[in-house]
């Protein structure tokens, strides 16, 4: 009986340590020649999609130029002028989709839009881990519950 306890709290705390061991990334951006992309120059221009708390890490690949949030937006930063071999990161703790632009190339069109130089982070919720494996681990506990339960009653 004690065995069995141990081991259904031993596969609580493997569930709940899976949950909750998710782990931020972060996602390169490309400045360069008036655009900003995950690609770099030459490939097709990709604006990101992260999970929320992510990072993004803009690399200045070519040119002076600034990676400049929209005004007015829950997430608000502002790299300054700067040439290559610059980078500049910003986490994101808000979910949404975020308009930026270079002070140099481009502008905020004062709507929550930018125009010329310009990009967009589109920022998702985390996936929801905890409840899909307490799902995935409450057949297993049932499967021990009745197992502990069976041989409670043969031994009576």
């Amino acid at each position: 009986m004690m065995r069995a306890v141990s081991s259904i709290l031993m596969l609580l705390v493997l569930l709940f340590g899976m949950a909750t061991s998710t782990s931020a990334a972060t996602t390169t951006v490309h400045v360069f020649s008036f655009d900003f992309s995950e690609n770099p120059s030459g490939q097709p221009i990709v604006d990101p999609t992260i999970d929320l708390g992510d990072t993004v890490d803009w690399v200045w690949d070519s040119g002076f130029h600034s990676t400049t949030s929209v005004a007015g937006l829950s997430e608000s930063w502002d790299s300054g002028r700067h040439s290559p071999t610059f980078s500049f990161d910003h986490t994101f703790s808000h979910v949404g989709v975020f308009p930026y632009y270079c002070s140099v190339h481009g502008f905020d069109n004062g709507d929550g839009t930018a125009g010329g130089m310009s990009g967009t982070i589109t920022v998702v919720p985390e996936p929801a881990t905890l409840p899909l494996l307490l799902l995935g681990g409450v057949p297993l506990l049932i499967m021990a519950l009745k197992r502990i339960n069976k041989r409670r009653a043969l031994s009576i």
